[in-house]
């Protein structure tokens, strides 16, 4: 009954830091109630099992009204086939954003493969990607050099993972990243840690990093954060997105693009 009682107010103390600070790290809980890593993280699931908090990697933000876990993620070609309107006008805006001449990167998400024919009308740049289809997508084009890391085939994504370390040391001036969810709480988040790990890397290399989105993913919260939502630069969507949580990033002083539709 004791030990019953103890899980009962660790809990109930979870959800008071939650409530608190807006966000809970597995390592900080368990250094604060003197309990193991594991037992903190069977907690938090079971709390989300409940509907009291949704789980980010390394820890867990409030569950947000009217918000959905993510599904399954879907294999490329599928997922390549939804909201393909969305997707074209986010790689529009985002392509404006280059200039001859540049080093960018593209993660393998079907929105950053939408800038492949708009990255094409360029005499000269340099591509950093884990994808493959990216990859391929440049055979005609002299002047743009494509640059690959080694690693895994992951075969839902067409795409390399495993070797985050594997990227060539370059400077990037932009990098272009889609992300299974986008909130304030849970930042920008996706469904593999292997994809995420990557983006990171990547992300490191980049001066400026640009999530591009399109309206489905807001308010969504996938397993494991890429960025936190207070350290976000930059994002493009379309005007479909949610008007309010639009505005939750812009009054974090994080730049909202919206690119209209046809």
């Amino acid at each position: 009954m004791s030990e019953a009682l103890f899980v009962e107010e660790r809990r109930r103390a979870i959800l008071n830091r939650l409530k608190q600070n807006g966000r809970v790290s597995v390592r900080a809980l368990s250094d604060e109630m003197n309990v193991s890593t594991v037992t903190i993280r069977q907690d938090l699931r079971v709390l989300e099992e409940e509907g009291l908090l949704e789980r980010t990697y390394g820890g867990a933000v409030p569950r947000q009204p009217g918000s959905e876990e993510s599904p399954p993620e879907a294999p490329f070609d599928i997922r390549n086939t939804e909201r393909a309107s969305e997707k074209t006008a986010i790689a529009r805006l985002a392509a404006q954003m280059v200039t001859d001449g540049q080093a960018i990167a593209l993660d393998a998400s079907t929105t950053a493969y939408a800038l492949v024919p708009f990255l094409k009308q360029f005499n000269k740049l340099t591509l950093i990607t884990n994808s493959l289809i990216i990859a391929q997508s440049f055979p005609d084009k002299s002047g743009i050099e494509v640059l690959i890391p080694g690693g895994r085939l992951r075969k839902d994504s067409v795409s390399l993972v495993g070797r985050p370390d594997g990227l060539p040391d370059i400077n990037l001036n932009l990098g272009f990243f889609g992300a299974r969810g986008l909130s304030i709480q849970g930042g920008m988040s996706d469904s593999d840690p292997d994809e995420v790990a990557m983006k990171r890397a990547m992300i490191a290399h980049c001066i400026h990093t640009i999530v591009i989105v399109d309206s489905s993913k807001w308010g969504q919260v996938a397993p494991y954060t890429v960025l936190p939502g207070d350290g976000i630069e930059h994002v493009i969507s379309t005007t479909n997105a949610p008007a309010e949580l639009v505005e939750q990033f812009r009054q974090a002083n994080t730049r909202v693009d919206l690119a209209p539709l046809d």
